[in-house]
Order: structure tokens, then C-alpha cells, then sequence
């Protein structure tokens, strides 16, 4: 996943793992031109999930990232429009979760 947002480094400064309100955020990108919004992902992963757990995983990235308030590094720089991203991993399948 790093990989492929790394190509948006023109538009965003792009972070990842790094201690944020009471955590630390998978990825974060945050950007250049406040034009932008700035974007937190959480990543989740486990083998063999159903279409239900795997919902349910992305849902709990979600709620990790308002419940460890990993959006204060970004609202101490003024960034006031942000999009949360759960995203929950089984094999080939992927759930995502926004906010």
C-alpha cells in the first residue's frame, strides 16, 4: 500500500507508522495544498475470513483511528477536511470502511 500512494509524494507528504494523538496511524498522507484532504489509512489483515469478519476488521480500523485520535497530527496543522480509511485485508478480498 505504501508503494502505491508513495506516487502521490507531488501532492502530499506521505507518512507512515509514526505516533499520532494515542497511537500510531499505518499510513498517513498529508497535504501539500490545503486544497486537498488530508487522508489516514488503517490497515487490518487476517487469513481466511468470510465477507461478514472481513466488514467487520475494516470497521474496526475505522474505530481506531477516531478512538486513538490518529487525525491530531494533521488538525495541529490545520487540515480540517480528512478522510479515514479502514481498509481490512483476506487473501485476494479487501473491505474498505470511510469516513
Amino acid at each position: 500500500m505504501l508503494g502505491l500512494v508513495a506516487l502521490m509524494d507531488d501532492r502530499y507528504k506521505i507518512r507512515s507508522n509514526r505516533e499520532s494523538g494515542d497511537g500510531r496511524y499505518d499510513i498517513s498522507l498529508i497535504p501539500r495544498d490545503l486544497k486537498y484532504p488530508g487522508i489516514i489509512m488503517e490497515l487490518k489483515s487476517d487469513k481466511d475470513l468470510d465477507e461478514k469478519k472481513l466488514e467487520a476488521l475494516s470497521k474496526e480500523a475505522l474505530k481506531q483511528i477516531d478512538d486513538k485520535g490518529y487525525d491530531a497530527e494533521m488538525r495541529e496543522e490545520g487540515i480540517e477536511v480528512i478522510l479515514k480509511l479502514g481498509v481490512a485485508f483476506s487473501g485476494k478480498k479487501v473491505k474498505i470502511q470511510t469516513a
